[in-house]
């Protein structure tokens, strides 16, 4: 007999819910020794839950309500290899593992995969010679005990997987992490599962200093590549490099991302210029920064602000400066936008060359600064070959599972697989070689689209070391300063605005209305967290209307028998 949509839909959610649960208990049963990624891991439970299933009881959890199962035409023959083909290639958990289970969505693969498994799903049943139908009917005996034991067995099975779920979070993360942002929490890899990583640190970490100061024995030029933009410590540790004698004395020279490269002019007047309070120097800082814009309308961010104030107090009245030295364009002309990396990599050659200096610091922002080609750091790397090497700054990735729900949200690298290892060291400020290291050997997973072919690659193969500067959770973001919107100030924005579109002075004005807004890092880092707790509790939820379903169903098949028992 076959079966209904509406029962083949209600047996697809089941499995489907019994695997998840299913894997949230292996999951945390082998966390102190192995991390299973959540999208990945279900779909394979899943998988494996059909094929075991399918070999033991010849059925699934789901099909048993329904009184379903396999029927097998082809006579027992290769019966072993035909289900697991059957189930490794057509079922749904499958195509989502051979379509987004990858570190790299090769669009090549992905329609490749589309195409296979639609011709394997649409003749799914003579090549595998496998169906799934209905088998006879039950008493009204069996359909009590079924109903009885299906509500047990899966109220049982989400209790348990709750439980490990609860007590693996407990276990892995910092109590104030579990006091301050509870619903952030999340099962993480045990400082067990890291222990090579551990043991790589504390054999070979180096001071910060030291580390890039190590590069500029090897190369001329050292591209730092930035966190967000927005994140206000890394540039603690890049004021700190840059003002150490070391550099002034030996590099003495920063490219930036941020600013027009026709401003370096106006920004070198505002550093040899006097001024006689702290306020003065802020106002005429605001009125420059108003002027020095170049992709967006206002470039509001406190840390850019901040860098340059202390910049200017630290070169002002000497003789030997740190020369800050702007990369970009004014794009209010955005035809030529797609060459924005190629531009401001000339504007940086171009200075080398007709200054000839010999040695710079160049600060971009995440892809802008991967020597892969099409990027600035490609570029500038061809121009110096051998004589360029690039530094990563602890970030995170982009969850595939949250693009595919729409939403772009950094993950901690490798799951927080780094970020337990330095939680390992006593003072986790440090630096290294991602060649020869356990973390360089890592799938390159940093914060770009998964459908960047750099995620096929290793980080190794991305950056020459890697910089950890304060664990997410210290990290924090600012926007605004103070003198922003002075009326002349005001005045050139609603100019520029004007000339830009898509943008808006008054929703800045709106924003800051109170003056500078601190965001936590920790509410951008694990926000994740908070996305997978949420498909934990919708899950949950969706098992409780299954469950409902289910006993309504089997409440009028109940009825059903007796009337015709009558």
């Amino acid at each position: 007999m076959r079966l209904s949509i509406l029962s083949k839909l209600l047996i697809l959610l089941t499995d489907g819910l019994f695997s998840f649960f299913l894997f949230q208990i292996f999951a945390g049963l082998i966390a102190y020794f192995y991390y299973i990624p959540d999208f990945q891991g279900c779909l394979v439970t899943w998988i494996s839950y059909y094929i075991i299933s399918y070999l033991i009881w010849r059925r699934t959890f789901g099909q048993c309500f329904f009184n379903a199962g396999i029927v097998d035409d082809g006579k027992g023959r290769s019966f072993l290899l035909r289900l697991i083909l059957r189930e490794s290639t057509s079922s749904l958990p499958a195509v989502m593992l051979l379509l987004f289970g990858w570190n790299y969505l090769s669009p090549i693969r992905v329609l490749a995969v589309i195409l296979i498994c639609s011709v394997l799903a649409i003749f799914r049943k003579k090549i595998f010679k496998i169906s799934i139908e209905r088998i006879g009917r039950r008493s009204l005996l069996d359909e009590k005990h079924s109903i009885r034991r299906f509500t047990a067995i899966f109220l049982s099975l989400m209790v348990l997987a709750s439980t490990i779920r609860i007590i693996n979070t407990m276990a892995t993360n910092d109590g104030w992490f579990l006091k301050e942002r509870p619903l952030y929490a999340v099962p993480r890899q045990s400082s067990r599962s890291v222990k090579k990583y551990v043991d790589f640190l504390k054999e070979n970490k180096t001071d910060i200093n030291d580390y890039i100061f190590g590069l500029f024995d090897r190369y001329d030029h050292v591209i730092l590549c930035e966190r967000h933009h927005k994140d206000m410590t890394q540039y603690d540790m890049i004021y700190n490099l840059v003002t150490d004698s070391q550099f002034v004395d030996g590099v003495g020279t920063v490219f930036t991302e941020v600013g027009c490269v026709d401003a370096r002019d106006a920004y070198k007047a505002f550093v040899d210029k006097d001024f006689s309070t702290d306020e003065e120097v802020e106002r005429n800082l605001a009125s420059f920064m108003t002027l020095n814009q170049s992709v967006h309308l206002l470039w509001p961010n406190t840390n850019w602000f901040n860098f340059l104030k202390k910049m200017y107090y630290f070169n002002h009245g000497k003789d030997k400066k740190v020369d800050i030295l702007f990369s970009d364009r004014n794009w209010l002309d955005r035809s030529e936008l797609d060459y924005r990396d190629s531009i401001m990599a000339d504007n940086i050659i171009s200075t080398l060359r007709a200054d000839s200096l010999q040695k710079s610091l160049i600060i971009m922002n995440y892809r802008h600064a991967y020597l892969t080609p099409g990027n600035c750091g490609y570029y500038i790397s061809r121009a110096f070959p051998g004589k360029v090497a690039n530094v990563m700054i602890n970030f995170g990735g982009v969850s595939t599972l949250a693009m595919l729900s729409g939403k772009e949200m950094p993950l901690p690298t490798h799951y927080g697989k780094w970020d337990v290892a330095f939680e390992q060291l006593e003072d986790s400020d440090c630096a290294f070689d991602f060649e020869g290291s356990p973390f360089g050997d890592d799938d390159f997973d940093h914060f770009v689209l998964p459908w960047n072919p750099v995620c096929a690659l290793r980080y190794k193969d991305m950056f020459t070391g890697f910089i950890h500067y304060k664990a997410p959770t210290e990290h924090y973001f600012c926007y605004g300063y103070n003198h922003i919107f002075d009326l002349d100030n005001e005045k050139r924005l609603r100019v520029r605005e004007a000339e830009l579109e898509g943008y808006s002075l008054d929703y800045w004005k709106e924003y800051l209305k109170d003056g500078i807004q601190r965001q936590e890092g920790v509410d951008v880092y694990f926000e994740y967290g908070l996305f997978a707790n949420r498909i934990y509790f919708m899950a949950c939820m969706l098992a409780f209307i299954v469950l409902g379903i289910i006993a309504l169903i089997s409440h009028i098949r109940v009825s059903s028998i007796r009337k015709a028992n009558k």
